[in-house]
């Protein structure tokens, strides 16, 4: 979208800027046409517009300069093509490397291991055992083998073995393919350009203001009729100039002009916070509606778990079988277990796992998981070790059969081989007839195979991955003798009789923090949802790990329960609604009892698909009435990031389609900033409420005297003093509130619905108007009927004042607009605070603080300084009076601590009752 026009919509877009406009059209009118003294009222309410407008403007422009720093830090780099060039008059096909933007449909990709796929290519050529991580597109965590094999008619492009695309990564082999498609035309690029067309759901802010701003409208325009109503009435005959302003003013005096550029600047300064805690903010109003999250749906590979396998756990025989984990003694050098250190030796021998050009190892996931923590064990030694056992033959794994195998010289005795075998257990193991005892073997007896299935099938149900390594050496060959064969039947070498050396378990870890974050989120009622293309097994052993699901869970819950709290995609597929959601009738009955229960009581939902995503999401907004986030780094997870009300996208290992639909991108990829920023949310619009409330608390008095001047009382309170306190003081001290700290741990109660406890209820409106906004109003009338000479002035119109009239009255606006500067002093320190007494909150916003002096200096230099007096019409004040105008300000911080002690007396004689009753029912 184009700058500019984004620009315009900001400053002219939305009711309430149409409605900020109309205040200055009127303002304007009334200066022109009747030929008005005021043009200050219209230029500077027509630069709070443009000058808010252009603040939200710019704040995007700016998480759109962050994204695109992101995107150049995540180019891919130059990919290898053979292209044919003319030498001496025939055609030669030669090597090049060039920019990923430049490939056309056509071109002929060299690939290796680590390599980014630059387009989505069709598969010439490819090693044997060739794998991609397809995990960008489907979210699943384990490697995808690739071929050359053509696949039949029935099978689509994107789940095609001989079809590798633009954005997922090869892990394994060595590949040649024909671009098929670049750029837009892409799988990936499809994706996004559906996604581009697909309406983003409203952010709870959006709604609320639009709620808000048709509150005030009707208020505001109520309000400036029955002005206007009255003025006609009026006993007292005024010219329609008169009439006009009066109704104007009341009007305005209704419009929270500093509305936008508060909530604006809030946002800004909140999105500034959470870019130091590594979360960019790319729609500003979405803090808001973090804090309102009930549900959050979570991808698990990438953002619960750390999207890398790793390896666990290991099983070997030293007079018993054992299990320990990688991370302990045992399995660091120098290692006095020998059975262990045999295993490592397998897991460095067995392993494709190569070094890239940058010396990172490079390859299938696991395979790099092996080496690494075989290498653990060797320490400098692994390199020395692998070249003294060099490969001499190899038979890669394949879907068949389950298992690779690699045939290794030993260095140290001529004539000896070593084969060592890795692959699934139950194939392994039936290959095995010994298992190794130390530095001596023992015979593989159906008691000890019954023990390894056993610490296997832990492993297993722990939500591990389980390689098998057995061994078999080879004496009496000559050095050069060539080894043959693919097959077990098909080998010149024996393939029966292994050793079993030992079992590796492997998984994708939970990240750190992670738990603690879910616990945290717990406590803030705030339900956590794993949604995730992995299987359930290892969806649901995660789950239990981080806390989704507790321990035993499953096994103590009711039949009708346990189905519904792990849900898989083939249990979906029949419920899927017609649409886009549930809405006008798009389910059946029997769809819709089955999303009610699972909404209740899914925690897990494994297997999915895209399209399951985003139907999840839906659900939750529609049936349960959540406001939901999600979260997630694959194009798979693009389309329910942008249907949830917050969108959360990994900002290292995220998609560009996913960064594009997410309304937040977490520049760690660390879930526990979501929890921070969810904290940060409900932190952000407790302060709004508080700010909202603080500036609609002078609307009262600020109206006030425009009604009364039509009984004859004297002008009170011009349009210019409303402005300059909406504007000139409100607005500041308003923005303050940003800096405000919590009253109490937000992210221990539950989030506010933005539909049923709305930001601006019955309460902010009785509270604000008929409570602390009536109290200032009296105490404004007090102390300008106390004011000298005002009586004088009743019934008296200001075009005959003399002199001497003139300053009396304006000496009362000075007494009435320094009373309810004052009185906005007091309604700002009690709104800090909804129940604790500020004799033990304090004052510890430094910026309210600071504001609180401003207004009062502020104030001071337009009563006392001569040319202010002028501009805005006022008379200095003498200190009694000066004084006298405390009355509002006192009066508000003493009603408001007698209120707040009832209500905590309320709270803990409620606390109380419970606890009695908790007693009476143990």
């Amino acid at each position: 979208e184009d700058i500019f026009l984004m620009l315009l919509k900001q400053v002219f877009g939305g009711l309430f800027n149409i409605m900020l406009w109309i205040c200055v059209a009127c303002e304007l009118t009334l200066a022109v046409i009747f030929e008005k003294d005021d043009t200050v009222t219209p230029l500077i309410l027509s630069m709070v517009i443009v000058a808010s407008g252009t603040l939200q403007w710019w704040t995007e422009l700016q998480a759109e300069s962050m994204m695109e720093s992101l995107q150049n830090m995540q180019r891919t780099e130059l990919v290898c093509v053979h292209r044919n060039i003319f030498q001496g008059g025939r055609k030669v096909a030669q090597e090049q490397w060039i920019e990923p933007g430049d490939l056309v449909p056509g071109e002929l990709v060299v690939l290796e291991a680590g390599d980014k796929i630059p387009a989505d290519i069709r598969i010439v050529f490819c090693t044997e055992g060739a794998e991609v991580d397809n995990a960008a597109l489907t979210g699943e965590s384990l490697p995808e083998a690739r071929t050359v094999e053509v696949e039949g008619d029935g099978v689509a492009v994107h789940e095609a073995h001989n079809v590798c695309f633009f954005g997922t990564t090869v892990l394994k082999g060595r590949m040649k393919g024909i671009v098929f498609a670049t750029g837009d035309d892409t799988f990936l690029g499809q994706i996004n350009e559906t996604m581009t067309q697909c309406a983003r759901t409203r952010s709870t802010l959006e709604t609320q203001i639009e709620h808000f701003v048709h509150v005030i409208a009707y208020v505001a325009m109520a309000v400036g009729v029955l002005s206007l109503v009255a003025n006609l009435m009026s006993p007292v005959q005024r010219p329609i100039d008169l009439i006009l302003e009066n109704a104007a003013t009341a009007f305005f005096a209704q419009v929270p002009e500093g509305l936008l550029p508060t909530v604006t600047i809030s946002l800004m300064i909140a999105s500034t916070r959470m870019v130091r805690r590594k979360v960019l903010v790319r729609k500003i109003d979405a803090i808001e509606t973090l804090g309102c999250v009930s549900v959050l749906c979570s991808d698990k590979t990438g953002t619960l778990t750390s999207g890398c396998m790793t390896a666990t756990d290991i099983v070997t025989h030293a007079d018993g079988f054992a299990t320990c984990r990688c991370t302990e003694n045992e399995w660091a050098a120098p290692v006095q277990n020998a059975s262990v250190l045999s295993l490592a030796q397998c897991g460095i021998l067995n392993n494709s796992s190569k070094p890239n050009r940058e010396g990172v190892m490079a390859g299938s996931p696991t395979e790099v998981a092996i080496m690494e923590a075989c290498t653990r064990v060797f320490g400098d030694d692994r390199m020395q070790y692998q070249e003294q056992n060099p490969q001499v033959f190899e038979i890669p794994f394949n879907s068949e059969t389950k298992w690779m195998l690699t045939i290794h010289a030993d260095g140290l005795r001529p004539g000896a081989f070593r084969m060592v075998l890795k692959g699934a257990p139950e194939r392994v193991l039936a290959m095995c007839t010994r298992v190794l005892n130390e530095s001596s073997t023992v015979e593989l007896s159906d008691q000890r195979r019954g023990e390894i299935n056993t610490h296997l099938h832990k492993l297993m149900s722990g939500g591990r991955r389980v390689l098998c390594f057995a061994e078999m050496r080879l004496d009496g060959y000559a050095d050069d003798f060539v080894f043959e064969g693919s097959s077990p039947e098909k080998c010149n070498f024996p393939m029966e009789g292994f050793t079993w050396v030992g079992l590796i378990g492997l998984e994708d870890p939970p990240k750190e923090g992670v738990k603690d974050a879910i616990a945290v989120l717990d406590d803030a009622s705030c339900k956590t949802v794993m949604v995730t293309g992995d299987h359930p097994t290892t969806a649901q052993a995660i789950a239990t790990r981080i806390g989704i699901l507790r321990e035993n869970e499953l096994a103590n819950l009711p039949e009708e329960i346990r189905e519904y709290t792990v849900v898989t995609g083939h249990q979906l597929a029949a419920y899927v609604p017609e649409g886009d959601g549930f809405e006008n009738g798009a389910c059946s009955e029997e769809q819709m009892e089955f999303w009610r229960k699972t909404v209740q009581h899914a925690r897990v939902f494994a297997r999915v698909s895209p399209v399951h995503k985003r139907v999840i999401v839906r659900a939750y907004q529609q049936i349960g009435g959540a406001i939901v986030a999600m979260t997630g780094d694959g194009v798979n997870d693009a389309p329910a990031l942008k249907a949830a009300e917050v969108g959360v996208a990994m900002g290292i290992r995220g998609t560009e389609v996913a960064k594009e639909a997410a309304d937040i991108v977490l520049l760690d990829d660390k879930f526990t900033s979501v929890v921070d920023a969810m904290g940060q949310g409900r932190l952000c619009s407790e302060n709004l409420k508080k700010s909202i409330m603080y500036t609609l608390c002078s609307k009262i008095p600020q109206v006030m005297p425009t009604f009364a001047e039509l009984v004859g009382v004297p002008t009170a309170l011009t349009v210019t003093q409303v402005l300059l306190i909406d504007i000139g003081t409100d607005i500041w001290t308003a923005i303050a509130y940003a800096f405000q700290p919590a009253e109490a741990s937000l992210m221990a109660e539950k989030p506010r619905h933005p539909l049923r406890e709305r930001m601006v209820d019955w309460r902010v409106l009785v509270y604000s108007y008929f409570y602390i906004g009536m109290i200032q109003m009296l105490a404004c009338w007090f102390v300008f009927f106390n004011m000298p000479h005002i009586l004088d002035l009743m019934h008296k119109h200001s075009s005959v004042y003399s002199m001497e009239e003139t300053e009396w009255n304006y000496a009362g606006m000075a007494s009435y607009y320094w009373t309810l500067v004052l009185g906005q002093l007091g309604a700002a320190m009690v709104t800090t605070t909804t129940r604790t007494s500020l004799l033990s909150y304090g004052l510890p916003n430094k910026w309210l603080n600071v504001c609180f002096v401003f207004e009062v200096l502020l104030a001071a230099a337009i009563i006392y300084c001569g040319p202010c007096q002028r501009l805005f019409k006022t008379e200095p004040l003498t200190a009694a009076q000066a004084l006298l105008g405390c009355t509002g300000l006192v009066a508000i911080l003493f009603v408001e601590e007698i209120r707040k002690a009832f209500l905590r007396w309320g709270d803990n004689r409620r606390e109380a009752k419970a606890a009695l009753l908790l007693i009476d029912q143990q």
